[in-house]
């Protein structure tokens, strides 16, 4: 933790990766229940020297620092008081009232979980918003669940295998296995043929069928005392996701039960049901594509929440929830990474690797961790703010959401124009959606762009340089938008900025808008633009400048006669927007004069064709 850091969350309230303790001259014993706390959810910063008063941080000082920071350490390190021996880091920052201690406590491995004390287990904490709260009984189980170095769905059942087994599901996975591995389906019989993909083995000289062998390809008079829920809960919702409440009646809904195999065709059927289909023509290959265009997003969502879930909490049910503005998908069980890291390519640790495995075979899981992201890539090709991860480590649920809200709109496309900078389409897509959010993070950017950790901070100190967000902090993961900038977009008090600026991700009537706003800009003035909308003629121009044109071009192109109205009333306004460029500037009247689109035109063309209706 820095000191600009403390002094930031000095000045806010305590957040859930911050824990202050007055600490003046001794280690307070309920430090290690913070510890213990971070370590089993998303770690944080616990830090001495700072007193709590009706919700305000007062920085009060330790006296002996040295002797704090020892005692403090040589607890942590005691496997009579804490279960995990974890690489906890301290910073010292002397404070105009005093000497405050900051120690890092990092997330604990899986298999240390959970971090306990005084080596009994249900002295076990996790971090729930500004509390180190008693793990439950559930909660202590997910975590030891968890923990277990025999992969839950790795367990073999004594069961009889000849009873254990739905035949059409195998047929099914037979004869998926066979198109995605030629040669590889030898014409075993259906219990060598399952042997071999491991969903029955021999243990005591007795053959076994795994869990994961029931979950996947499981009876119906079995699976239930495999897994006594049901697999996922569809629901189809009329309505816009804020309006969604427990009681809200849903359209259409399946409480789907069954195997896995027979799960993942339900959804398949349920989502074609339900989604709109535009088609279009492949131009190469001249043939008919009718798939959604939003198919390879749900699909790669859907899949993640069947073969990811906690098989073993029989409490919580997973649920796809389809709304007129999002599709949501929930699942009990956390990811084992950090929001950032899912976004990166590589394997990963998963909780049902034979399951997981399972899928792969036959071509309907992500080879090497790619399948977050593909659905962002999916999603971010559509023109849409990129999907939301919710991984709470503390209630050990998984939240993603597809938000159907449109990254950039027209007016947006305009103000960005009017900024005067050369952008390229990462750095307008960041920025456009600091537009809508006021700040972003490097998973936010990496999201937005599809870049690596590393390529995202570099594009985010390259719009520093610009001065169109505030210079990189050094520790501080967030990206925010320039003052000046937060200035001239914020909306006014009584909101006819957000009416007259349009700074959206939806078009009107879309449903809902969101506008910047900053506590320092309040009551600023919008943005006076000498365009806000183009019109039907400025399209066409738009339309046919890919090329530069001359005047009598465009004047026959847009089927104007009057040279003079057409100048000042539909041309001039694109120039001085940002969307035209004179290819000879210093002689505006020419003979020789063309108009071409400059990069932001190019970029505002390219959102008309992605947004406008095909057939």
């Amino acid at each position: 933790m820095t000191r600009d850091e403390l002094i930031a969350a000095l000045n806010s309230i305590e957040w859930s990766d911050v824990e202050f303790k007055e600490a003046t001259w001794e280690v307070p014993r309920n430090a290690l229940s913070t510890v213990s706390a971070f370590a089993n959810t998303e770690g944080g910063h616990l830090v001495f020297g700072v007193r709590e008063t009706n919700g305000t941080f007062t920085v009060t000082g330790v006296v002996d620092a040295d002797k704090l920071q020892n005692t403090f350490l040589g607890q942590v390190r005691d496997p009579n008081k804490i279960s995990a021996l974890l690489p906890i880091t301290g910073q010292v920052h002397q404070m105009p009232e005093g000497v405050v201690l900051a120690f890092f406590v990092p997330e604990a491995a899986r298999n240390q979980k959970p971090v306990h004390l005084d080596r009994n287990p249900r002295n076990s904490y996790i971090r729930r918003g500004g509390r180190d709260d008693t793990c439950t009984a559930d909660e202590l189980m997910r975590l030891m669940r968890d923990a277990s170095p025999t992969r839950y769905d790795a367990e073999p059942l004594a069961l009889d295998v000849g009873r254990c087994f739905d035949d059409q599901s195998v047929r099914w996975y037979r004869d998926m296995f066979g198109r995605s591995n030629a040669g590889r389906d030898d014409g075993d019989d259906e219990p060598t043929f399952l042997r071999k993909r491991g969903f029955i083995v021999e243990q005591d000289g007795r053959l076994m069928p795994t869990r994961a062998g029931l979950l996947v390809l499981g009876a119906a008079e079995v699976l239930p005392q495999v897994l006594p829920r049901m697999v996922v809960d569809l629901q189809l919702y009329r309505h816009a996701v804020t309006e969604y409440s427990p009681t809200t009646r849903w359209a259409d809904r399946i409480a789907v039960e069954g195997n896995l195999v027979q799960a993942w065709r339900t959804v398949v059927d349920f989502y074609f049901r339900h989604s709109e289909r535009p088609f279009s023509i492949d131009a190469e290959t001249l043939r008919r594509s009718d798939d959604p265009p939003d198919y390879v997003s749900f699909r790669e969502a859907a899949i993640n929440l069947l073969i990811h879930q906690d098989f073993s909490d029989h409490g919580r049910l997973p649920a796809i929830r389809i709304y007129r503005d999002c599709t949501e998908f929930f699942n009990p069980g956390d990811a084992f990474q950090s929001r950032e890291k899912l976004l990166d390519p590589g394997d990963k640790e998963m909780r049902n690797p034979s399951v997981v495995a399972a899928f792969r075979r036959i071509g309907l899981s992500d080879q090497g961790g790619t399948g977050i992201g593909a659905i962002f890539e999916s999603w971010r090709r559509l023109g849409y703010l990129p999907p939301e991860i919710h991984n709470d480590k503390a209630d050990k649920t998984f939240r993603l959401r597809l938000p159907k809200q449109k990254l950039q709109s027209e007016a947006q496309l305009l103000a960005l124009a009017s900024l005067g900078a050369n952008l390229t389409p990462p750095q307008a897509a960041v920025v456009a959606f600091l537009l809508l959010r006021g700040e972003a993070d490097v998973a936010d950017i990496k999201a937005l762009t599809g870049l690596s950790g590393p390529q995202a901070r570099g594009l985010a100190q390259e719009l520093a340089v610009q001065v169109l967000v505030d210079p990189i902090v050094d520790g501080d993961p967030h990206v925010r938008l320039a003052a000046h900038l937060r200035a001239r977009f914020a909306p006014e008090a009584d909101g006819s900025a957000q009416e007259n600026q349009g700074l959206s991700g939806t078009d009107p009537g879309a449903g809902g808008t969101v506008q910047v706003t900053d506590q320092v800009a309040q009551g600023a003035r919008p943005l006076v633009q000498a365009l806000e909308r183009l019109s039907d003629v400025q399209w066409k121009i738009v339309a046919h400048s890919d090329a530069p044109r001359a005047m009598a071009e465009l004047l026959r192109i847009t089927g104007y006669s009057q040279r003079a109205h057409f100048r000042s009333q539909h041309l001039e306004p694109l120039l001085r927007a940002g969307i035209l460029r004179m290819t000879i500037p210093d002689k505006p009247r020419s003979s020789a004069q063309r108009y071409v689109l400059t990069e932001n035109g190019i970029r505002l063309k390219a959102w008309r064709a992605l947004n406008s209706p095909t057939t």
